[in-house]
């Protein structure tokens, strides 16, 4: 075995793995183990990306691995794992360590996963949201913190740096993700909009 972490955060972060790219690594769900102890599971699909951290997690090795969309059935319990093994077999396994989804096939992708840290930072955010982003990315990260039911907080830096959220509220597990921005050509208030005092209440109207 090179690779075994909580399913959940395969189940967090398996809505921003890309579909059918052509940058063939991006298709997979890249596992690496910190520093710290732990692993980091890592989904993006160039637009956005999201992490999470197992503190429990065990990795031999970094990995690039295709989970199927069939495994997402066998991944609602913190209790089960994803385990995945040095010839490219890839499982969710239960609490007692019983296979529940063996993944068809070499699971593994041989390639170089892209590095989040280039554009994931924490330094000079404040809470809140600003700057154009595809509303269904926004409505992908409410989603995920709505199906596990605990809390997502926003931060801003600028107009040009991902906007990032945290999820709070999912066990022992961390989760944070970035929308890249869209360039839009509005940056103000629509101008046609009637001037203040033009109109004293609604009554007026």
């Amino acid at each position: 075995m090179i690779a075994r972490v909580n399913a959940l955060a395969i189940r967090m972060v398996l809505p921003f793995v890309a579909q059918q790219d052509i940058r063939y690594y991006l298709n997979g769900i890249n596992i690496r183990p910190l520093d710290n102890g732990g692993a980091m599971i890592i989904a993006t699909d160039g637009h956005r990306y999201i992490v999470a951290r197992d503190p429990h997690g065990f990795v031999e090795r970094e990995v690039i691995v295709s989970v199927s969309k069939d495994a997402m059935k066998h991944t609602g319990s913190s209790k089960h794992t994803l385990d995945v093994m040095s010839n490219g077999a890839a499982m969710i396994s239960g609490e007692v360590t019983q296979p529940l989804f063996i993944q068809p096939g070499n699971s593994l992708i041989d390639a170089a996963f892209p590095r989040i840290e280039r554009v994931a930072s924490v330094t000079g955010y404040k809470e809140g949201i600003s700057g154009a982003v595809n509303p269904k990315y926004l409505a992908d990260a409410l989603l995920i913190g709505k199906s596990f039911g605990g809390s997502i907080r926003f931060f801003t830096r600028d107009s040009d740096s991902p906007l990032t959220f945290v999820l709070g509220g999912v066990g022992e597990l961390e989760c944070f993700g970035g929308i890249m921005k869209m360039r839009e050509s509005f940056e103000t208030l629509s101008a046609w909009f009637p001037l203040p005092g033009e109109v004293e209440t609604l009554d007026d109207i």
